[in-house]
């Protein structure tokens, strides 16, 4: 992996983030929620974790969307729920190639209706085959999510798999994230790599 020429400075990254504030809190709350839900899923908990692999992709969607329109989502009432629906809305300012996930996004909606039992539309059933779809799916999105390099490996996400603090006394959200996880599996250390590159460069890049 070539590691690119850093151009943004400290103060260059804190104004990026006050500027697209929103969009950062919907990344972060999104890797908690994908943590989470690979977690509660591997240990049968299958019930509670697919709806929040939704909601994981949901929050990653709309964080995309305001990068994208400058915007939060349009849609409202239960489509703002919809990573589906979240999906043509995407599409009408950019193509994230996600047409052949157009099924995992369906089905997810369908889980995330699982959170009460009287809702309609939701799945009838839930496997673990379906584990490697939802990881594919959130590592296309991390792949091409708009952010610059300098700001999107000091988000919470990428610090909660490779600071050594978090590591050490929060391991567990590493091993959830990356147990096994098959998309991620070929990049960690690619990752990993960007993660200490960039977080040399904010350290060195001054004010």
């Amino acid at each position: 992996m070539e590691i690119p020429v850093f151009t943004l400075t400290r103060k260059d990254i804190y104004d990026y983030g006050a500027k697209h504030a929103y969009a950062q809190m919907m990344f972060g709350a999104s890797g908690d929620d994908y943590a989470a839900a690979r977690c509660l899923s591997f240990n049968l908990l299958m019930s509670s974790g697919f709806p929040l692999f939704s909601q994981s992709v949901e929050k990653f969607l709309k964080a995309i969307i305001f990068l994208e329109a400058g915007q939060k989502p349009a849609l409202k009432g239960a489509a703002r729920h919809n990573p589906y629906a979240l999906k043509q809305e995407l599409q009408q300012t950019a193509d994230y190639g996600l047409d052949p996930y157009d099924g995992v996004l369906q089905n997810l909606y369908g889980h995330f209706q699982h959170r009460y039992f009287d809702n309609k539309d939701k799945s009838v059933g839930m496997s673990s085959e379906e584990l490697d779809g939802f990881d594919e799916l959130w590592m296309h999105l991390f792949e091409r999510v708009p952010f610059p390099v300098e700001v999107k490996y000091r988000l919470r996400f990428p610090a909660m798999l490779f600071d050594p603090n978090a590591r050490e006394y929060w391991p567990t959200y590493r091993h959830w994230v990356t147990y096994q996880n098959k998309a991620i599996a070929p990049q960690l250390d690619d990752m990993e790599a960007m993660y200490a590159a960039v977080k040399a460069h904010y350290i060195t890049s001054g004010c």
